[in-house]
């Protein structure tokens, strides 16, 4: 046992030394593209090629982003975002369906937004091994919308511009501009604007 400890001690210590070479990598790849990102400690950017974004970028502590997808997606996904766009502390977002972010949005922490997800297994599949299904659909989040805390978002949503999801909420369709959206599944509770609106997209 006094053999065995010392060998798993490097063999830790040497994960986590690569694993470290490997998030410098990606950050060095980052701030070369966008020299005025901010990004937290722990972040992790996987398919970095695939991440579009304008001015000041903020990428919170321990946030991560999938941008490309995997071989499952063909690597095609993307997420982009525009100016002044914060994504939150232990935020994830899933962009093998593709996720654009407009300007001034505000991801707080937590949130989960994905723009795929895999089709429930059939009755008949008795194979452990057999691949999952993916069905991918692509989330826009307009301009000037704010994403409280714990937010789930799934795929094939669009969120107006100056809208507000609310702590917790779960996207499961559109959301129209200006409204402050809440609950599971997540419902238009009122609006910012002194305009009258349809509830077509709410219910």
């Amino acid at each position: 046992m006094s053999l065995r400890r010392p060998v798993w001690s490097f063999a830790s210590a040497l994960s986590t030394f690569f694993s470290a070479a490997r998030q410098t990598k990606t950050e060095r790849e980052l701030r070369a593209r966008f020299p005025d990102i901010q990004l937290g400690e722990g972040v992790i950017v996987k398919g970095a090629h695939r991440l579009f974004a304008g001015r000041a970028l903020l990428l919170d502590v321990r946030a991560y982003l999938n941008c490309a997808g995997g071989d499952w997606s063909n690597n095609s996904g993307f997420i982009r975002a525009g100016d002044n766009v914060e994504i939150g502390p232990y935020s994830v977002l899933w962009g093998a369906g593709g996720i654009t972010l407009g300007n001034d949005v505000h991801i707080g922490a937590h949130v989960s937004i994905t723009a795929h997800e895999a089709k429930q297994v059939a009755p008949e599949n008795q194979d452990v091994f057999k691949p999952l299904e993916m069905e991918f659909d692509p989330v826009i989040i307009e301009d000037h919308v704010l994403v409280c805390s714990g937010a789930v978002i799934i795929p094939g949503v669009t969120i107006g511009h100056h809208a507000m999801i609310g702590g917790g909420a779960v996207v499961t369709r559109d959301i129209p501009p200006y409204g402050l959206a809440v609950g599971c599944p997540a419902r238009v509770i009122r609006y910012s604007n002194s305009q009258p609106q349809t509830a077509g997209a709410i219910s």
